[in-house]
Protein backbone atom coordinates (compact mmCIF):
# COMPACT_ATOMS: atom_id res chain seq x y z
CA UNK A 1 0.00 0.00 0.00
CA UNK A 2 2.95 2.10 0.78
CA UNK A 3 4.18 2.07 -2.74
CA UNK A 4 1.46 2.57 -4.58
CA UNK A 5 0.24 5.34 -2.55
CA UNK A 6 3.93 7.05 -3.18
CA UNK A 7 2.98 6.09 -7.25
CA UNK A 8 0.09 8.49 -6.95
CA UNK A 9 1.68 11.26 -5.00
CA UNK A 10 3.93 11.16 -7.92
CA UNK A 11 1.88 11.15 -10.47
CA UNK A 12 -0.45 14.14 -8.88
CA UNK A 13 3.03 15.92 -8.45
CA UNK A 14 4.27 15.22 -11.95
CA UNK A 15 0.51 16.78 -12.89
CA UNK A 16 1.07 19.77 -11.08
CA UNK A 17 4.01 20.66 -12.07
CA UNK A 18 3.18 20.33 -15.56
CA UNK A 19 0.43 22.42 -15.23
CA UNK A 20 2.72 24.94 -13.12
CA UNK A 21 5.70 25.18 -15.89
CA UNK A 22 3.32 25.53 -18.76
CA UNK A 23 1.69 28.29 -17.71
CA UNK A 24 2.49 31.74 -19.47
CA UNK A 25 5.31 29.84 -20.77
CA UNK A 26 5.61 30.97 -24.62
CA UNK A 27 7.73 30.06 -28.21
CA UNK A 28 8.94 31.78 -30.80
CA UNK A 29 5.85 31.81 -32.28
CA UNK A 30 4.01 32.96 -29.34
CA UNK A 31 2.50 29.22 -29.08
CA UNK A 32 2.26 27.36 -25.81
CA UNK A 33 5.22 25.53 -24.27
CA UNK A 34 5.08 21.72 -23.77
CA UNK A 35 7.18 20.60 -21.62
CA UNK A 36 8.13 16.71 -22.32
CA UNK A 37 8.99 15.00 -19.09
CA UNK A 38 11.55 12.44 -19.40
CA UNK A 39 12.39 9.85 -16.69
CA UNK A 40 15.53 7.77 -16.32
CA UNK A 41 17.80 6.11 -13.66
CA UNK A 42 21.64 6.87 -14.22
CA UNK A 43 23.79 9.59 -14.04
CA UNK A 44 23.92 12.69 -16.09
CA UNK A 45 27.25 11.64 -17.70
CA UNK A 46 25.82 8.26 -18.83
CA UNK A 47 25.37 8.00 -22.85
CA UNK A 48 22.33 7.74 -23.06
CA UNK A 49 21.40 10.59 -20.88
CA UNK A 50 23.88 13.01 -23.36
CA UNK A 51 21.74 11.61 -26.15
CA UNK A 52 18.49 11.89 -25.13
CA UNK A 53 19.38 15.74 -23.52
CA UNK A 54 20.54 16.27 -27.48
CA UNK A 55 17.95 15.15 -28.66
CA UNK A 56 15.26 17.79 -26.75
CA UNK A 57 17.61 20.31 -27.62
CA UNK A 58 17.28 19.62 -31.18
CA UNK A 59 13.65 18.98 -30.75
CA UNK A 60 13.30 22.45 -29.16
CA UNK A 61 15.17 24.15 -31.89
CA UNK A 62 13.63 22.14 -34.73
CA UNK A 63 9.90 23.58 -33.47
CA UNK A 64 11.14 26.96 -32.62
CA UNK A 65 10.98 26.34 -28.91
CA UNK A 66 7.45 24.46 -28.61
CA UNK A 67 8.43 21.92 -26.71
CA UNK A 68 11.33 21.62 -24.37
CA UNK A 69 12.61 18.69 -22.61
CA UNK A 70 13.20 18.36 -18.53
CA UNK A 71 15.19 14.61 -18.06
CA UNK A 72 14.67 13.71 -14.39
CA UNK A 73 17.83 11.88 -13.98
CA UNK A 74 19.28 9.08 -11.18
CA UNK A 75 16.22 7.51 -10.66
CA UNK A 76 15.00 10.36 -8.58
CA UNK A 77 11.38 8.92 -9.77
CA UNK A 78 11.65 5.77 -8.82
CA UNK A 79 12.32 2.33 -9.88
CA UNK A 80 12.30 2.16 -13.68
CA UNK A 81 9.33 -0.81 -13.42
CA UNK A 82 6.92 2.33 -12.01
CA UNK A 83 7.85 4.61 -14.69
CA UNK A 84 5.49 2.63 -17.58
CA UNK A 85 2.82 3.24 -15.20
CA UNK A 86 3.23 7.04 -15.33
CA UNK A 87 3.99 6.75 -19.07
CA UNK A 88 0.36 5.46 -19.26
CA UNK A 89 -1.45 7.97 -17.09
CA UNK A 90 0.35 10.97 -18.90
CA UNK A 91 2.28 11.67 -15.84
CA UNK A 92 5.41 11.41 -17.77
CA UNK A 93 6.06 11.96 -21.62
CA UNK A 94 9.00 9.05 -22.22
CA UNK A 95 11.27 6.81 -20.21
CA UNK A 96 14.22 5.07 -21.12
CA UNK A 97 14.04 1.41 -19.41
CA UNK A 98 15.11 -2.02 -20.08
CA UNK A 99 12.77 -3.97 -22.16
CA UNK A 100 11.88 -6.42 -19.16
CA UNK A 101 9.35 -3.03 -18.33
CA UNK A 102 7.36 -3.54 -22.05
CA UNK A 103 7.61 -7.19 -21.35
CA UNK A 104 5.84 -6.97 -18.06
CA UNK A 105 2.75 -5.80 -20.37
CA UNK A 106 3.50 -8.17 -23.41
CA UNK A 107 5.48 -11.45 -23.15
CA UNK A 108 6.82 -11.65 -26.67
CA UNK A 109 8.81 -8.57 -25.45
CA UNK A 110 11.67 -11.33 -23.99
CA UNK A 111 12.93 -11.95 -27.31
CA UNK A 112 14.09 -8.40 -27.83
CA UNK A 113 16.64 -8.87 -24.89
CA UNK A 114 17.21 -12.81 -25.07
CA UNK A 115 20.10 -14.59 -24.46
CA UNK A 116 22.62 -15.09 -27.71
CA UNK A 117 20.53 -13.32 -29.98
CA UNK A 118 22.81 -11.20 -31.10
CA UNK A 119 26.35 -11.31 -31.76
CA UNK A 120 27.51 -7.94 -30.86
CA UNK A 121 26.10 -4.35 -30.46
CA UNK A 122 26.70 -3.76 -34.16
CA UNK A 123 23.92 -6.99 -34.52
CA UNK A 124 21.54 -5.31 -32.61
CA UNK A 125 22.06 -1.81 -34.20
CA UNK A 126 21.32 -3.28 -37.53
CA UNK A 127 18.29 -4.98 -36.68
CA UNK A 128 16.99 -2.25 -34.78
CA UNK A 129 17.34 0.34 -37.62
CA UNK A 130 16.13 -2.30 -40.45
CA UNK A 131 12.75 -2.41 -38.66
CA UNK A 132 12.59 -6.13 -37.22
CA UNK A 133 10.76 -4.83 -34.12
CA UNK A 134 8.33 -2.15 -35.44
CA UNK A 135 5.27 -4.15 -35.24
CA UNK A 136 6.12 -5.32 -31.79
CA UNK A 137 7.01 -2.02 -30.46
CA UNK A 138 3.86 -0.38 -31.84
CA UNK A 139 1.82 -3.44 -30.39
CA UNK A 140 2.25 -1.25 -27.23
CA UNK A 141 -0.02 1.60 -27.80
CA UNK A 142 -3.02 -0.32 -26.49
CA UNK A 143 -1.59 0.11 -23.07
CA UNK A 144 -1.46 4.03 -23.52
CA UNK A 145 2.62 3.68 -24.58
CA UNK A 146 4.36 3.17 -27.44
CA UNK A 147 7.94 1.81 -27.67
CA UNK A 148 10.09 4.09 -30.16
CA UNK A 149 13.08 2.99 -30.21
CA UNK A 150 16.49 0.73 -28.51
CA UNK A 151 19.35 2.38 -27.12
CA UNK A 152 21.91 0.20 -26.21
CA UNK A 153 23.33 -0.63 -22.68
CA UNK A 154 25.99 -2.34 -24.06
CA UNK A 155 27.27 -6.21 -24.20
CA UNK A 156 27.45 -8.02 -20.77
CA UNK A 157 30.28 -10.24 -19.75
CA UNK A 158 31.42 -11.98 -17.28
CA UNK A 159 34.27 -10.89 -14.59
CA UNK A 160 35.39 -12.71 -11.51
CA UNK A 161 38.81 -13.22 -9.81
CA UNK A 162 39.93 -16.35 -12.84
CA UNK A 163 38.65 -16.34 -16.62
CA UNK A 164 35.86 -17.79 -17.32
CA UNK A 165 37.46 -19.64 -20.96
CA UNK A 166 34.61 -22.32 -20.79
CA UNK A 167 31.07 -23.95 -19.29
CA UNK A 168 33.46 -26.20 -17.15
CA UNK A 169 34.94 -22.82 -15.72
CA UNK A 170 31.40 -21.85 -14.03
CA UNK A 171 30.89 -25.14 -12.31
CA UNK A 172 30.25 -24.44 -8.79
CA UNK A 173 29.92 -20.61 -9.34
CA UNK A 174 27.68 -18.23 -7.83
CA UNK A 175 26.81 -15.58 -10.47
CA UNK A 176 24.92 -12.67 -9.32
CA UNK A 177 22.46 -10.95 -12.54
CA UNK A 178 19.14 -8.87 -12.65
CA UNK A 179 16.04 -10.28 -10.65
CA UNK A 180 14.95 -12.10 -13.94
CA UNK A 181 14.13 -15.62 -14.53
CA UNK A 182 15.31 -16.02 -18.14
CA UNK A 183 19.01 -14.55 -16.43
CA UNK A 184 18.58 -17.57 -13.64
CA UNK A 185 18.05 -19.54 -15.85
CA UNK A 186 21.05 -18.49 -18.84
CA UNK A 187 23.45 -19.09 -16.17
CA UNK A 188 22.38 -22.03 -15.24
CA UNK A 189 22.69 -23.33 -19.44
CA UNK A 190 25.61 -21.48 -19.26
CA UNK A 191 27.20 -24.00 -16.34
CA UNK A 192 26.94 -21.77 -13.34
CA UNK A 193 24.36 -20.98 -10.41
CA UNK A 194 22.53 -17.18 -10.72
CA UNK A 195 21.49 -15.07 -8.36
CA UNK A 196 19.59 -11.90 -8.28
CA UNK A 197 21.39 -8.85 -6.63
CA UNK A 198 21.05 -5.03 -6.55
CA UNK A 199 23.73 -3.64 -8.55
CA UNK A 200 25.09 -1.47 -5.25
CA UNK A 201 25.86 -4.88 -3.34
CA UNK A 202 28.21 -6.57 -6.12
CA UNK A 203 31.47 -5.15 -4.89
CA UNK A 204 30.91 -6.20 -1.45
CA UNK A 205 29.21 -9.54 -2.39
CA UNK A 206 32.47 -9.92 -4.39
CA UNK A 207 35.01 -8.80 -2.28
CA UNK A 208 33.21 -11.36 0.59
CA UNK A 209 33.15 -13.95 -1.39
CA UNK A 210 29.07 -14.25 -1.60
CA UNK A 211 29.67 -14.51 -5.21
CA UNK A 212 32.13 -15.88 -7.00
CA UNK A 213 31.41 -13.44 -10.43
CA UNK A 214 29.19 -10.54 -11.80
CA UNK A 215 28.26 -9.83 -14.81
CA UNK A 216 27.65 -6.70 -17.00
CA UNK A 217 29.24 -3.85 -19.72
CA UNK A 218 32.39 -2.72 -19.36
CA UNK A 219 31.02 0.51 -18.48
CA UNK A 220 29.65 -0.65 -15.17
CA UNK A 221 32.52 -2.72 -14.49
CA UNK A 222 34.62 0.52 -14.92
CA UNK A 223 32.56 3.12 -13.33
CA UNK A 224 31.56 0.37 -9.66
CA UNK A 225 35.65 -0.03 -9.96
CA UNK A 226 34.54 -3.94 -9.59
CA UNK A 227 37.55 -4.70 -11.64
CA UNK A 228 39.46 -4.39 -7.76
CA UNK A 229 37.66 -7.18 -6.80
CA UNK A 230 37.14 -8.95 -9.94
CA UNK A 231 40.70 -8.80 -12.22
CA UNK A 232 39.62 -10.86 -15.04
CA UNK A 233 37.02 -10.17 -17.41
CA UNK A 234 35.66 -12.43 -19.80
CA UNK A 235 33.84 -11.67 -23.29
CA UNK A 236 31.27 -14.66 -22.39
CA UNK A 237 28.94 -11.99 -24.56
CA UNK A 238 25.60 -13.88 -23.62
CA UNK A 239 23.31 -10.59 -23.69
CA UNK A 240 23.66 -7.69 -25.79
CA UNK A 241 21.31 -5.52 -23.41
CA UNK A 242 18.75 -3.37 -25.57
CA UNK A 243 16.72 -0.62 -23.37
CA UNK A 244 13.71 0.83 -25.19
CA UNK A 245 12.81 4.51 -25.15
CA UNK A 246 9.22 4.61 -24.72
CA UNK A 247 6.26 7.30 -24.40
CA UNK A 248 3.07 8.09 -23.87
CA UNK A 249 0.39 7.89 -26.74
CA UNK A 250 -1.22 11.06 -25.07
CA UNK A 251 1.98 12.48 -25.71
CA UNK A 252 3.04 11.56 -29.27
CA UNK A 253 -0.83 11.96 -30.00
CA UNK A 254 -0.85 15.75 -29.09
CA UNK A 255 1.61 16.69 -31.61
CA UNK A 256 1.18 17.77 -35.14
CA UNK A 257 1.71 15.71 -37.97
CA UNK A 258 4.61 18.18 -38.98
CA UNK A 259 5.98 17.77 -35.28
CA UNK A 260 5.12 14.06 -35.08
CA UNK A 261 7.44 13.98 -38.25
CA UNK A 262 10.46 15.88 -37.20
CA UNK A 263 10.24 13.94 -33.69
CA UNK A 264 10.40 10.59 -35.45
CA UNK A 265 13.43 11.72 -37.37
CA UNK A 266 15.51 12.80 -34.71
CA UNK A 267 14.71 10.03 -32.18
CA UNK A 268 15.91 7.66 -35.29
CA UNK A 269 19.18 9.48 -35.59
CA UNK A 270 19.64 9.72 -31.58
CA UNK A 271 19.83 5.92 -32.19
CA UNK A 272 22.50 6.36 -34.06
CA UNK A 273 24.30 8.59 -32.34
CA UNK A 274 23.74 6.61 -29.16
CA UNK A 275 25.21 3.38 -30.07
CA UNK A 276 28.47 5.60 -31.24
CA UNK A 277 28.50 6.83 -27.96
CA UNK A 278 28.16 4.16 -25.78
CA UNK A 279 30.91 2.46 -27.72
CA UNK A 280 32.88 5.11 -26.82
CA UNK A 281 32.54 5.30 -23.45
CA UNK A 282 32.84 1.25 -23.48
CA UNK A 283 36.35 1.80 -24.45
CA UNK A 284 37.02 4.62 -22.37
CA UNK A 285 36.08 2.20 -19.41
CA UNK A 286 37.66 -0.74 -20.45
CA UNK A 287 40.94 1.66 -20.93
CA UNK A 288 40.54 2.85 -17.20
CA UNK A 289 40.15 -1.09 -16.01
CA UNK A 290 43.38 -1.66 -17.80
CA UNK A 291 45.35 0.66 -16.27
CA UNK A 292 43.89 -0.56 -12.49
CA UNK A 293 44.77 -3.81 -13.33
CA UNK A 294 41.81 -5.94 -15.10
CA UNK A 295 42.66 -8.49 -17.38
CA UNK A 296 40.17 -9.02 -20.68
CA UNK A 297 39.55 -12.20 -21.31
CA UNK A 298 38.55 -13.38 -25.00
CA UNK A 299 36.38 -16.95 -25.01
CA UNK A 300 35.01 -18.77 -27.70
CA UNK A 301 31.17 -18.25 -27.09
CA UNK A 302 29.95 -20.68 -29.50
CA UNK A 303 30.03 -23.00 -26.91
CA UNK A 304 28.20 -21.06 -24.15
CA UNK A 305 25.46 -20.20 -27.14
CA UNK A 306 24.71 -23.52 -28.27
CA UNK A 307 24.12 -24.31 -24.21
CA UNK A 308 21.56 -21.68 -24.27
CA UNK A 309 20.19 -22.50 -27.39
CA UNK A 310 17.43 -24.51 -25.87
CA UNK A 311 16.19 -21.00 -23.64
CA UNK A 312 16.67 -18.78 -26.97
CA UNK A 313 14.45 -21.65 -29.00
CA UNK A 314 11.51 -21.35 -25.77
CA UNK A 315 12.04 -17.65 -25.82
CA UNK A 316 11.87 -17.45 -29.73
CA UNK A 317 9.04 -20.13 -30.25
CA UNK A 318 6.14 -18.52 -28.09
CA UNK A 319 4.26 -16.56 -30.52
CA UNK A 320 4.07 -16.39 -34.36
CA UNK A 321 5.38 -12.72 -33.86
CA UNK A 322 8.53 -13.85 -31.61
CA UNK A 323 9.44 -16.29 -34.63
CA UNK A 324 9.47 -13.50 -37.25
CA UNK A 325 11.81 -11.59 -35.10
CA UNK A 326 13.83 -14.00 -34.40
CA UNK A 327 14.34 -15.54 -38.26
CA UNK A 328 15.11 -11.51 -39.33
CA UNK A 329 17.65 -11.30 -36.39
CA UNK A 330 19.10 -14.60 -37.75
CA UNK A 331 19.11 -13.66 -41.04
CA UNK A 332 21.20 -10.21 -40.25
CA UNK A 333 23.32 -12.65 -38.85
CA UNK A 334 24.59 -14.26 -41.58
CA UNK A 335 24.98 -11.12 -43.82
CA UNK A 336 27.55 -9.77 -41.49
Amino acid sequence: MGKKLMALLLCVCLMASFTLTGCGSKSADGQEVKIIRVAFNQNENHPQYKVMKELGEKFEKATNGRYKMTIYANGVLGEQGSMAEFIRTGALDMAIVPCSVPEGYDSNFAIVGAPYLYQDMDHLRRATESGVFTDLFKSTRKYNFEVLTIYTAGERNIYADKPINSADDLKGMIVRVNDSTTYLNMVKYMGGTGTAMSQSEVYTALQQGVIDAGENSELVYSDFKHYEVAKYYSYTRHIVHPDVVVASTNFLDSMSEEDRAIFDKLVMESTEYEFDTFKEAVEAGKKEAEEHGAIFVYPDTNEFREKCQPLLDSIANQSDMTKDIYNKVEALREEN
